[in-house]
């Protein structure tokens, strides 16, 4: 970035102008680097350049790097700027903002930013229509979500992977695992096909109720459809073999993970050393330990309070 603006300083000595796209280029490596008052400051001498004025991409661009700080305020701030000058905001700007008040769990934020959208002939998509089910999801607002699921369908705006994930693990966390069934016999039905995201999901939920049986059966569909698993995948039933004490079975597949040459993480060495733990098999939980830190695993608070635990 030093090498570009001390470029930037030349074309100014030598009474250049540069133009948009290097002004663009600029911002966006600004914020890139999580230096997003210097981007301000840029788009700002920008704005006073005399024929470089900002354009769609250097509004999208400010948005987005705004939203990703979960600085929303200074994100709608520029939304109201772009409505007073001749650059109007689109629906990527809307769909920017709609998803980090949604992620901030500010829905009704998002919602009447989404009506406001609606308002100006603006038509949503399904980036609109997830972000939303997401945000009411997170909220535990069913009928919301469902409200919000029949209205885009009613617009011939289609669900697609990301909309149902949101919807499966949404359920699942909560329990209603039965109903994240339904989801997914939902996207089987409409063509759509679930991915590691979707079983990972459903997995997790069947852990979470103690169906090992099921979420075993899910971990298989998995492995029948070829490169569906991943450490995730793993992480997920070794977890739930773990919380339900089946410590043999976690480390069986502990074993077939490594044959396989995916490499176990933190997360799951604290669930296996969790697990030796709640069966009274402290020696192993030890010798775990170790071999985590061996392999370049390095525990985290998590793993400590665990073995404190377990010791004392």
């Amino acid at each position: 970035m030093e090498f570009s603006l001390s470029v930037l300083g030349k074309f100014f000595k030598l009474g250049l102008e540069p133009n948009v796209f290097t002004f663009n280029t600029l911002i966006n490596g600004f914020l890139l680097e999580n230096r997003v008052a210097e981007a301000a400051a840029l788009f700002q001498k920008m704005k006073g350049a005399g024929n470089c004025q900002p354009d769609v991409v250097t509004f999208n661009t400010l948005v987005k790097g705004f939203c990703m700080r979960g600085n929303n305020r200074a994100a709608i701030q520029l939304l109201r700027k772009m409505e007073e000058g001749v650059c109007k905001p689109g629906l990527v700007v809307y769909n920017t903002i709609i998803d980090s008040l949604c992620k901030d769990t500010l829905v009704d934020d998002a919602l009447n930013l989404f009506s406001e959208m609606m308002s100006k002939g603006i038509a949503p998509d399904v980036i609109t229509y997830t972000s939303l089910i997401h945000g009411v999801c997170k909220l535990g607002e069913w009928k919301e979500a469902t409200r919000l699921l029949n209205e885009m369908v009613s617009k011939n705006i289609f669900p697609d992977v990301f909309t149902f994930n949101v919807l499966v693990d949404t359920l699942c966390k909560e329990g209603m695992v039965m109903e994240a069934e339904g989801v997914v016999e939902m996207m089987i039905q409409r063509c759509i096909d679930p991915d590691s995201v979707t079983y990972n999901s459903l997995m997790d939920g069947y852990c979470l109720r103690g169906r090992m049986d099921k979420a075993k059966k899910v971990f298989e569909l998995m492995l029948s459809k070829g490169s569906m698993v991943n450490v995730v995948s793993y992480n997920t039933l070794i977890n739930g073999y773990c919380k339900h004490k089946k410590i043999d079975e976690a480390m069986m597949l502990f074993l077939d993970m490594s044959h396989k040459g995916l490499v176990p993480n933190t997360v799951m060495y604290t669930s296996l050393v969790d697990g030796f733990c709640k069966v009274g098999r402290i020696d192993d939980a030890q010798k775990l330990f170790s071999e985590m830190q061996a392999c370049g695993q390095l525990p985290n608070a998590q793993t400590y309070s665990i073995l404190l635990d377990c010791l004392c």
